[in-house]
């Protein structure tokens, strides 16, 4: 069975986009073995650079072994072509990316609001029943859903749609960018966790 195709986006593919792609690639395959594939790359890459040295650090700490063959690479119609779900670090590369593949419209979400549709899910009983549980048919649901359900958790400040960029900033918006995206990361983790469980402890 192929894996969950997930690709994330940020400026430079040094500091935001291979960070999450490193911890949702381990987080999920940790929940369900071999059912991801999470890459990453930039509307303005830094081609074939590793991670910017801070953010490296922070990876190496959450014991994230990967990030050391991190090399970025540029958003290409060839990097899209076979990807199922599109999460953006922030709304500025949302536009730029579709105009690369228009295909993608209802697959492109920023991390921080694909995170909220998610932890939205299991608060809909009648959502939350409907969840299926093959992890195939489960994220195929959920990319098909997505669209309509993000009409459901609006945010009063667009802003935190976006993943701060710390690319050189100061620790603080180092510190800012980490507990932007962990929150993200750690919903997408626990959405899988949830139903994977749950598939898993049923009579």
């Amino acid at each position: 069975m192929a894996p969950t195709r997930i690709l994330t986006v940020c400026t430079g593919n040094v500091c935001r986009s291979p960070m999450a792609a490193v911890e949702l690639d381990h987080g999920l395959n940790e929940i369900s073995p071999g059912g991801f594939e999470v890459t990453s790359a930039g509307m303005h890459a830094l081609v074939d650079e590793g991670f910017e040295q801070r953010v490296g650090r922070l990876a190496r700490d959450r014991g994230l072994e990967a990030a050391a063959a991190h090399r970025a690479r540029q958003v290409s119609p060839d990097v899209l072509r076979d990807v199922d779900l599109v999460l953006v670090m922030a709304r500025e590369h949302t536009q730029p990316l579709l105009q690369q593949s228009p295909r993608l419209l209802k697959k492109v979400f920023t991390l921080r609001e694909f995170a909220r549709i998610l932890q939205y899910l299991s608060t809909d009983p009648e959502i939350d029943r409907a969840v299926p549980g093959d992890r195939a048919e489960r994220w195929a649901w959920l990319v098909q859903q997505a669209p309509r359900l993000r009409q459901r958790v609006p945010v009063r400040h667009p802003e935190r749609n976006d993943v701060i960029d710390p690319y050189r900033q100061e620790d603080s918006v180092l510190q800012q960018m980490a507990d932007e995206l962990f929150e993200a990361t750690e919903a997408i983790l626990a959405f899988e966790r949830r139903y994977a469980e749950r598939v898993q402890t049923a009579p």
